[in-house]
Parts: structure tokens; C-alpha cells; sequence
């Protein structure tokens, strides 16, 4: 499973570099890829940037807006919350708020990582429910599970879907089929292809080509490289 995508939000500056080491220790659970000591700052950035974070680390008392006035923001919300905070009379609250865990500072290693395994059960158990998405083919129709598809290309008005076993053509657009696969494991990495995220091996930066388990080599067009690296 790839790593969770996080931000830390304190507006103690050691504090953030405290978390990060501690994730940092536990690096096959997430990447950390922003800091904010500003509640707003990090609004703003979620406001364009929210369904790439899988998880936000949140401090409570904060000056200008606390961790739960930065949560009112978010009246519906795809990422987790895990409060780190140096107080412990906010535990209800946080229960409240859906936090899936609140740890208290001076943060230890074994609370985060339980926090972390947590949520990525959590998140694999979604992940595994997600349903098996139908493809018209001539007469019939085709339900196939996204986990399968290694990656599809665009051929016009058409779309070949490559899977483990098989590849399927089907007259509708890559855009269609772009619509049905879940965000969080398809990427559109050029105009003419998607790829699962899971099935990429590597990515030479000098050629700008992703590798497959299948051994395909694709193209990423030089104005997705920046957002598709980030993906990663």
C-alpha cells in the first residue's frame, strides 16, 4: 500500500519538526508534504489540494483559529485527523469531531505508530469495499474490479482497458472510463493513458517514462511530471 500523503498543523515550529522526525522513523506509513504554523494557511492549501491528503495532523490551541474552528471549515471531509496536542481536557471533543486518534506531546514513537496502523486498516478496508465498476462491451456489460486494470489507453473514440489478464476495447472515451476509477488509485499521466498507481515500478526522470509490473513503459507529459511525482 502506498504511503499516506499528511500535513502537520502547530503552530509551534519544534513541534512540527518533532512530529516529523518521529514519522520520519516510521517511514513506510506516510509522507509528510506540507507544514503549516498558520490554521489558514493550511485552509487555503487543502482548498486546491484536498483530495491528495489522506491525512491531517492537527495541534487544538492555536492562536487566530484552534484545531476545531479549522475543522468547522471542513463540513464534510475526505482526510483523517489525528489531534497532537499538549492538553488533555479536549478528548471528548475530539471524539466528537471524528478525530481517529489524539495523542498528547510530548509525542511517543509506539502512539503514533499505533495511530498510523490504525488509520491505514482503516484505509484498506474502504479500499477493499471499493465496487466493481461495469464497462459496456458490445452486448453485454462487463464488471470489472479497478484493481485489476494494470492501465488504459485512448485509441480515439475508443478506450483499450489493459488488465492482469486481458485487454478489452470499448467504445467510449478515456475520459469515461477516467470517471468510473477511483481517484485515489488511477492517475491520467498523459493525455492518452491512466495507470494504476499500484502497478508502477519505476520512473526515469531523464526520459519522463513510468515502468510497469507488466514490464510496459508509458509516457508522462511534461505538464503532469510535477502533480504526478507529488502522487507518488
Amino acid at each position: 500500500m502506498k504511503k499516506l500523503n499528511a500535513i502537520i498543523i502547530d503552530d509551534e515550529l519544534n513541534a512540527i519538526k518533532t512530529l516529523e522526525w518521529e514519522l520520519n522513523n516510521l517511514e513506510s506509513y506516510v509522507k509528510v508534504v506540507q507544514k503549516f504554523t498558520k490554521a489558514s494557511q493550511a485552509i487555503e492549501y487543502l482548498t486546491y489540494n484536498a483530495q491528495k491528503i489522506d491525512l491531517v495532523f492537527l495541534d487544538i490551541q492555536m492562536p487566530a483559529m484552534n484545531g476545531f474552528e479549522f475543522l468547522d471549515r471542513f463540513k464534510t471531509r475526505n482526510f483523517e485527523v489525528v489531534f497532537v496536542t499538549a492538553y488533555d481536557e479536549y478528548a471528548i471533543q475530539a471524539i466528537k469531531e471524528s478525530a481517529v486518534d489524539y495523542i498528547l506531546k510530548p509525542v511517543e514513537a509506539e502512539e503514533l505508530e499505533k495511530a498510523l496502523k490504525k488509520i491505514i486498516a482503516q484505509s484498506k478496508k474502504t479500499q477493499d469495499s471499493i465496487g466493481k465498476i461495469t464497462i459496456p462491451l458490445e452486448n453485454k456489460l462487463m464488471f470489472l474490479n479497478p484493481s485489476d486494470i494494470i492501465y488504459c489507453k485512448s485509441d480515439g473514440n475508443y478506450c483499450k482497458i489493459f488488465t492482469k489478464d486481458d485487454t478489452f476495447l470499448i467504445s467510449k472515451t478515456l475520459k469515461f472510463v477516467e470517471d468510473l476509477l477511483p481517484e485515489s488509485q488511477f492517475y491520467r499521466i498523459h493525455q492518452s493513458y491512466i495507470v494504476n498507481l499500484e502497478t508502477i515500478d519505476a520512473f526515469n526522470r531523464s526520459t519522463n517514462y513510468v515502468k510497469l509490473n507488466n514490464q510496459k513503459e508509458l509516457p508522462v507529459s511534461r505538464s503532469k511530471r510535477s502533480d504526478f511525482l507529488h502522487q507518488l
